[in-house]
């Protein structure tokens, strides 16, 4: 016993530590989903049945299983039969388009895939996998590899827990794919724990933490998630983020903890509960996921207090690259910033001339690779370092993105970072939210084009001449376009792909 426990300490799994939180904390509430609360004791029978009707269908070690559902009880559960059987979890936003769930259920080569009744399906797959459908009708008609969700977990047939090692494959987590085809990111067992580990050290999530995710759980919701049940922590899930709903759970649930996007955090600012007792008992919004508007951060400081804790991550270093703590939110220059690499990351540049470069970060909960893109993985791993894709500034240790690679907007020559001339734009009193891309221009090569959603009454020549007053001449954007929203990818982010080209189809570029 000496040798497996001293084994199991030196190389942990998140399988051995998350099984373990089912027992540790038993009969302490692990979640409430619409009012229903299960404790850990019955999370742990129902994921047992799951587990044994999975293993029936020949699922276990490195086998892919697709959980394509909505916040609910149902996605617990089977995230942790899926760790019962060591096999892989697919996670799949419901947010998905058809083409895009068609080509992450075939790229990944899922066998079995949970799915809910009222989401699209994707016809023609190439695998034909086992479907688990929830909500079901009854008595619906289903075909020969597929089965309901009730069937299926009151059918405690037995079943072989699996033991999964630190280098077998946990997850293959799907990029948002706003600059092409999602890739599969390839997370190992091992690499998990030592993310569980820091997700606890750097977020102050604690065992009475009642906390509260209001976005999807195959996102940086899930990371949330089960960092919480190692601590023993209450999660209370909701299906979509509603500000009214928001404040009702904060006062009658006396939530702690939550987590959201920058517009989610504007929603809240703007309703009539903020900054009132309705809210008194959190002590940590963790926000991420876009760049925020300075302006509205403030005030959500002095309406919510010292609580607001900024990530920086991505879905190859999940969630924690940097962070920009409590503290660090009391200093004005520093807001601007995501923040310092936690203790888990190391980070450093790849400097250009004007002083930004791209961000480079080494971690034990890196991707392994790519799935089936070995040119992918060549491209953004080197020596152990992982090329995020991201560029940016460091100033006494403080990380200050400056844009994505991608959007890095060339006009005359010169290189305009978006995020700067967004965060400009952001600081009329009239612009709610901006957006900056290039477009192709004969003269310029690209031209910079904003869109932006204003106030009533807020004229957008008057928007680019506030930028004119405060940008150098080439980075002031030659349009300004005043809309009323834009577009979101699945996982809450502007998608400037669509945008650009939206545009060069309006222009004819």
């Amino acid at each position: 016993m000496g040798k497996t426990m001293g084994e199991g300490f030196l190389a942990p799994t998140s399988a051995q530590l998350l099984l373990a939180s089912l027992c540790r904390h038993g009969n302490r509430t692990a979640i409430t989903v619409a009012g229903q609360s299960w404790t850990y004791a019955e999370i742990d029978a129902l994921s047992d049945r799951l587990a044994g009707f999975l293993a029936g269908q020949g699922v276990g070690l490195g086998i892919p299983v697709a959980v394509h559902l909505r916040n609910s009880c149902e996605y617990v559960v089977t995230e942790f039969a899926i760790l019962k059987l060591a096999a892989i979890r697919v996670p799949l936003n419901e947010q998905m388009g058809v083409p895009e769930l068609r080509y992450c259920l075939d790229h990944s080569g899922a066998q079995v895939l949970v799915t809910d009744f009222s989401l699209p399906r994707a016809p023609d797959l190439q695998g034909d996998p086992v479907t688990l459908i929830v909500g079901a009708p009854p008595d619906g008609a289903m075909t020969a590899r597929q089965f309901h969700w009730t069937d299926a977990i009151t059918s405690q047939l037995p079943f072989d827990h699996q033991t999964a090692k630190p280098d077998d494959t946990a997850i293959i987590a799907y990029t948002g794919g706003t600059t092409g085809r999602p890739k599969g990111v390839r997370h190992t067992y091992g690499r998990m724990a030592w993310n569980l580990f820091s997700h606890i050290n750097c977020l102050d999530i604690r065992s009475d933490e009642v906390m509260l995710l209001t976005t999807p759980l195959p996102h940086s919701s899930g990371y949330h998630m089960v960092s919480a049940f190692l601590q023993g922590s209450h999660v209370i899930i909701e299906s979509r983020f509603d500000p009214q709903r928001f404040f009702a759970l904060c006062r009658e649930a006396h939530v702690t903890w939550t987590m959201m996007v920058p517009t989610m955090l504007y929603r809240l600012l703007d309703h009539p509960a903020a900054g009132s007792e309705d809210h008194r008992t959190l002590r940590t919004i963790v926000y991420g996921a876009a760049p925020i508007n300075r302006e509205r951060l403030k005030e959500g400081l002095t309406k919510f207090g010292k609580v607001f804790l900024q990530i920086y991550g991505q879905t190859e270093c999940p969630n924690l690259i940097a962070t920009l703590s409590k503290d660090d939110h009391t200093n004005p220059d520093l807001l601007a910033s995501c923040g310092r690499a936690v203790p888990l990351v190391e980070l450093r540049l790849r400097s250009d001339e004007a002083g930004a470069g791209e961000v480079e970060v080494r971690s034990p909960y890196l991707l392994t690779e790519y799935v089936r893109d070995a040119t992918a993985t060549r491209e953004a791993l080197h020596d152990g370092w992982l090329r995020t894709g991201d560029l940016g500034r460091l100033e006494g240790g403080y990380l200050f993105l400056v844009d994505r690679a991608k959007d890095m907007i060339i006009s005359g020559g010169m290189n305009v970072y978006s995020t700067e001339v967004e965060g400009v734009l952001r600081e009329h009193p009239g612009v709610r939210e901006a957006a900056v891309v290039g477009i192709p221009h004969a003269d310029w090569g690209e031209a910079v084009t904003a869109l932006v959603i204003t106030d009533v009454g807020t004229v957008a020549e008057d928007v680019r001449q506030f930028a004119k007053a405060r940008l150098s001449a080439y980075k002031v954007p030659k349009t300004v376009h005043i809309v009323s929203d834009l577009p979101l990818t699945p996982y809450g982010k502007i998608d400037k792909r669509r945008i650009r080209t939206q545009l060069i189809m309006e222009s004819g570029a």
